[in-house]
């Protein structure tokens, strides 16, 4: 299908009220839809009346029964998360995160990576966490972490368990995984963070981008952020810079300022476009990209935000 063609159709559908359209893979191409939520903060129930417009949406059965029923209808799905899954109900006050992950791991996520709420109570119980979700008798299997940002030199135990990216394959698309964080000055106390430490992530994503491109051949390249949508003016690194700083990336999904959007932000980098979407807090929505590839080229992409609700 022609780009031209397939936005065409994907804004009578968007007009219709409907998903995004399946994106038809190119010729000797693939396609792939990325799921994703951000912020999530402990929110296991939905959240009850007096909350506003958020009122009854979220949930996370909810949420797996709309992941269950976008991966019967699609093809490659891919189901990540931007971090600060922890802090926000009594749940991660009595389970300590451990209740968070192992949900997770039943919803089946592929990916996620590290805010600074989730060092809230320290590197010792986020492992323990982790480790408890890997240990969880479940079909789906324990899911990884991406980082490059944080060096986990003095922790090598939660460094094992956080890659710097990975690649997961699908008939016709490679997809490159990776994140970044945002610093820990103001915002987790040292104790907390103890044996990590930050680094820019501009300059981390550079030789990452560089080699899941070059050497990976990957054809899709998705960065996990959790640096905030938009830094009012600052000079603090953000989703809305990081195309213009880092060439190469097809879709950040950001978490971390709690920005809800209803569609990607398409931003313009050296390379093409750069999709950028966040999808608020709490997982009141999922978002939904749709991309078709051909040799390493985006060839259409849509997207949009799904309220999850009953």
């Amino acid at each position: 299908m022609e780009r031209r063609t397939f936005l065409a159709s994907l804004a009578a559908a968007s007009a219709a009220g409907s998903l995004p359209l399946r994106a038809e893979a190119p010729p000797a191409g693939g396609r792939i839809t990325l799921l994703h939520t951000n912020d999530t903060h402990s929110r296991i129930e939905p959240f009850g009346p007096g909350n506003g417009a958020i009122s009854g949406l979220g949930g996370v059965a909810r949420r797996a029964t709309l992941v269950k029923q976008l991966r019967a209808q699609l093809g490659p799905v891919l189901l990540l998360d931007a971090g600060d899954t922890f802090q926000g109900t009594p749940y991660f006050n009595r389970y300590k995160g451990r209740l968070d992950y192992q949900l997770m791991r039943m919803v089946g996520y592929d990916a996620g990576t590290l805010g600074n709420h989730d060092f809230d109570n320290g590197v010792g119980l986020l492992l323990e966490a982790m480790v408890a979700m890997e240990t969880l008798q479940h079909a789906n299997p324990a899911f990884p972490f991406v980082n490059c940002n944080f060096d986990f030199k003095g922790a090598p135990e939660l460094g094992k368990r956080v890659h710097p990216y990975i690649v997961r394959e699908f008939p016709g698309v490679r997809v490159g995984l990776t994140g970044v964080g945002v610093a820990f000055a103001g915002l987790v106390d040292p104790k907390n963070h103890a044996g990590i430490t930050w680094k820019d992530p501009y300059e981390s994503l550079k030789p990452v981008i560089k080699r899941l491109r070059e050497v990976e051949k990957v054809d899709l390249v998705v960065v996990l952020s959790h640096l905030g949508h938009n830094n009012q003016g600052g000079s603090a690194p953000c989703d809305l810079l990081l195309p213009g700083q880092v060439a190469g990336i097809d879709a950040i999904i950001g978490g971390h300022s709690h920005t809800f959007l209803d569609a990607p932000v398409r931003l313009p980098q050296a390379n093409g476009e750069t999709l950028v979407f966040q999808v608020g807090f709490g997982g009141v929505n999922l978002g939904r990209m749709d991309f078709a590839v051909a040799k390493g080229t985006v060839r259409a992409a849509s997207g949009a935000a799904m309220p999850v609700q009953g």
